[in-house]
């Protein structure tokens, strides 16, 4: 029974969301006008895909700098490569794979396994933090009364409190664990000693240094969204910073959601709704559509947007798995630098 539990929970719950959602995004997409109403501007998504690509660059060297705050001895180009590629794991319900990938390919680089598992926890949860803390200072006043008053329509409501409350936690978190590292190594000297085996600790600078780093990467991913807007949008629809900004804040915010729905791979459904749900508020105002336009173009953006996204990361995958440097190859190189530095 407790298997049976276990596969409904990992397998069942992430397969009824995902047809849920899907058939919702059917029924937005399977408008008469909408096809109609768009422009598609394909050349746009070239662009778009370099900006996305950008962004989690920016974040590839935040965990980079993570990783050497530990002492370890891996180059830009390594670690960059292990990132991209564990990004994959992220497909997998539970997103734990991430972790796994990257301790397996970062061996030998100067520090522990555990150490290395740290920092991809720390960088997750800064990365969520910033998004989270980008999404909310962002957030237009008009854009939430606008949610509320779309989902009363639909028969439901958002509860009656600020919305900071919905992401405070998720921006605490990384600061949370690093109070809580140190809490269980001093339970730890106090019960072993003071030779007692410590867990990596990661400074509290590093991790608010972390959050404005990584807040870089979020407004470079709205940017990646802007342009996917741009290439389906009607080709008289300006763009100007008040709405790029707006763009930033939805985009951030659909990504938290999607994160925090871990048992869904890559938050696959979760975030693509909740960017369908604030985009759609955003195009009706700024564009001046119906809702149903507006529902339907908003729809059309989050699929393309997901699409971009997916293919992007799998390309740059390949490309700095051929070609990076794995950690191995650069520790041997490491070792040999330093010799050669010894004898000089």
């Amino acid at each position: 029974m407790r298997r049976l539990l276990r596969y409904a929970w990992k397998y069942g719950v992430p397969l009824v969301v995902a047809a849920a959602v899907g058939w919702y995004f059917y029924k937005k997409l399977d408008q008469p006008g909408l096809w109609s109403s768009v422009t598609p501007s394909f050349p746009w998504l070239l662009p778009a895909a370099f900006v996305y690509l950008l962004a989690y660059t920016v974040w590839g060297f935040y965990y980079v700098i993570l990783l050497n705050n530990q002492g370890a001895h891996a180059s830009a180009a390594t670690g960059l490569r292990a990132y991209f590629i564990s990004q994959m794991g992220k497909y997998v319900p539970g997103k734990v794979l991430v972790i796994v990938i990257r301790i397996g390919m970062l061996r030998g680089i100067g520090i522990t396994r555990t150490a290395v598992g740290i920092t991809a926890m720390y960088e997750s949860l800064v990365w969520v933090g910033a998004g989270a803390l980008v999404g909310i200072v962002l957030l237009p006043e008009s854009l939430w009364e606008g949610l509320r008053a779309q989902l009363q329509a639909r028969g439901s409501d958002l509860p009656d409190f600020h919305r900071a409350w919905l992401i405070l936690p998720v921006i605490l978190a990384p600061i949370g664990l690093v109070g809580l590292n140190r809490f269980v190594n001093r339970v730890n000297r106090w019960r072993h000693g003071a030779d007692a085996r410590q867990l990596p600790r990661v400074k509290l600078h590093v991790v608010l240094g972390g959050l404005l780093f990584d807040a870089l990467g979020w407004f470079l991913l709205g940017g990646c969204l802007m342009l996917v807007l741009v290439s389906l949008q009607p080709s008289d629809a300006k763009t100007n910073l008040a709405e790029y900004l707006n763009l930033v804040s939805v985009n951030a915010i659909a990504y938290v959601l999607g994160f925090v729905a871990f048992f869904m791979p890559a938050g696959f459904g979760v975030r693509d709704l909740a960017l369908q749900l604030l985009l759609a508020v955003e195009l009706r105002a700024r564009l001046t559509l119906s809702p149903v336009e507006a529902d339907g173009l908003a729809a059309l953006v989050a699929v393309w947007f997901r699409l971009l996204g997916t293919i992007a990361e799998m390309v740059m995958a390949a490309i700095l798995y051929r070609f990076a440097p794995p950690a191995a190859r650069a520790a041997v190189r490491a070792e040999a630098a330093a010799a050669e530095a010894a004898n000089e």
